[in-house]
């Protein structure tokens, strides 16, 4: 991954676009950049417009998120391209995580 855009908005919901590849070397920074806010927040948005690959640490970290903020909020995955959509499909995360 090369960069992470983030927003946040209002007090209780962040915005993520990630950038590139997000596998082994790049979900630690996906997960420090989420997990800093994560205590204070009750929506999460990943946009996944711009990234071309993930990889199973990737898709683990997605899933922390969620089990994270599942008694309180929401995580929402969008914008995902259809070569990375089929990954998500191939493991059964399009039935786990909540895909726009």
């Amino acid at each position: 991954m090369n960069t992470i855009e983030k927003k946040k908005f209002g007090t209780n919901e962040l915005f993520i676009k990630p950038k590139g590849r997000i596998d082994i070397a790049s979900t630690p920074e996906l997960e420090r950049e989420v997990n800093s806010e994560i205590e204070n927040i009750l929506y999460l948005t990943v946009d996944m417009s711009e990234v071309d690959y993930i990889s199973s640490v990737g898709l683990r970290a997605l899933l922390s998120f969620q089990k994270q903020l599942s008694s309180k909020g929401e995580v929402k995955i969008v914008n995902i391209k259809p070569e990375v959509l089929e990954i998500f499909k191939m493991v059964g995360f399009d039935k786990v995580l909540n895909l726009e």
